[in-house]
């Protein structure tokens, strides 16, 4: 069985629609590329941001990142060709302080550690639930949400 450095390995370390491919365990896996705290707070940060995308969370926060003028990152999330970053501080303006506040307190870390977190991990987990370049239907998105939660755990 693979280790969780395996499965979460891809996920900082390259967009699987970029790179060709792979299972889960190549697409997560290079999030833990480092070791010690990053990798932990990753670890930890996967299930949090799965669980935002669910239930039209996919559709809202991709709405939110187009209304802050920030179309083309997300864009190039869902998009096949390679994902483009964001900020600690877009991240905030879109979720809002609340929302990084609690993420936060959860993780048990700052808020600007828990935006910059999310502002690496974000485009990564859209980027591999969104494999057709395209919002998948609600059914299909939640088998994938749910195979990352698995493979975070």
């Amino acid at each position: 069985m693979a280790g969780l450095g395996d499965i979460l390995g891809g996920l900082l370390g390259g967009s699987r629609k970029s790179s060709g491919g792979g299972g889960l365990g190549s697409i997560l896996g290079g999030l833990l590329g480092g070791s010690g705290g990053n990798a932990a707070l990753m670890a930890a940060l996967v299930p949090i941001i799965t669980k935002m995308l669910g239930r039209g969370g996919l559709a809202k926060i991709l709405s939110g990142f187009r209304a802050q003028g920030l179309s083309s990152q997300a864009n190039s999330w869902v998009g096949k060709g390679k994902n483009q970053s964001v900020s600690a501080d877009q991240v905030t303006n879109v979720l809002g302080n609340d929302k990084i506040s609690k993420i936060a307190k959860r993780l048990g870390v700052s808020q600007s550690a828990a935006a910059s977190a999310v502002a690496q991990l974000l485009p990564k987990i859209i980027d591999h639930v969104t494999p057709e370049g395209k919002v998948p239907a609600n059914r299909d998105l939640k088998g994938a949400l749910k195979q990352l939660r698995k493979a975070a755990a």
